[in-house]
């Protein structure tokens, strides 16, 4: 009788951990405006949210989406991106994800591998993907490392190989927490087109503000777009 009721405990026990680990576990809302340092066509506004379910402690889907909105192009794109994520613990996660991107009558599709730890006082994420036809690869990096309190040092790096040219990106700026509410950033990069025969280069500003909510503060994950690359592309 003893060890039934020790069996029953601990599968009550399990079972409400399991239950309390399910549910939205948090999303995010956020905007950002991209200006063009020299003058060139690139610049725009990026709209984006995300919500995550959590499926037990350890495992999650989430749901990202994002508009981008140039400043100099008659026409508007669309990313969607879903994650199935493993957390390792309070500060490892990794997992798998497929986006689509969508541009007037253009798209295309990635899947991809990804992860993220906090290492040395800073949070990094990479991921790596492939478009569904093998003519596109995907790669990139992004980190956070706070200073003080409630500043961060913030920087990201992508770059995709496509069939016949590549683009890339890097930025690097600054992040401020307002106290738990909404987080206001700041950084200067470049982007960069090449095909083999046009190699073209545009220095840009990025300023944006991200308003992330629920007990894990946002998603694990971000959108990962082939627009994410060019900003304002």
């Amino acid at each position: 009788m003893k060890s039934s009721a020790a069996i029953a405990a601990a599968l009550y026990a399990v079972a409400s951990t399991t239950a309390s680990a399910q549910g939205i576990t948090g999303g995010q809302l956020g905007i950002e405006y991209n200006a063009p340092i020299d003058g060139s066509d690139f610049g725009g506004t990026t709209y984006s949210g995300g919500i995550e379910y959590g499926i037990n402690r350890s495992y999650a889907l989430s749901l990202n989406a994002a508009g981008y909105r140039p400043d100099n192009f008659d026409t508007d794109a669309t990313n969607v991106t879903l994650h199935g994520t493993y957390h390792f613990d309070d500060f490892s996660s990794a997992g798998i994800f497929v986006s689509h991107d969508d541009l007037d009558d253009e798209s295309i599709t990635l899947v991809g591998i990804e992860g993220g730890t906090d290492i040395y006082g800073g949070d990094l994420t990479t991921y790596l993907a492939r478009s569904n036809d093998d003519d596109v690869t995907v790669i990139g990096f992004a980190g956070e490392y706070a200073i003080r309190d409630a500043i961060s040092v913030i920087g990201d790096l992508d770059y995709a190989d496509l069939d016949g040219g590549s683009i890339s990106q890097f930025g690097i700026g600054a992040a401020y927490d307002l106290n738990g509410g909404p987080t206001f950033y700041a950084k200067i990069g470049n982007a960069r087109y090449d095909d083999g025969t046009i190699d073209e280069s545009a220095g840009f500003v990025s300023i944006g503000v991200d308003v992330a909510f629920g007990a894990e503060r946002g998603t694990t994950f971000d959108t990962r777009s082939i627009f994410d690359i060019l900003p304002g592309f």
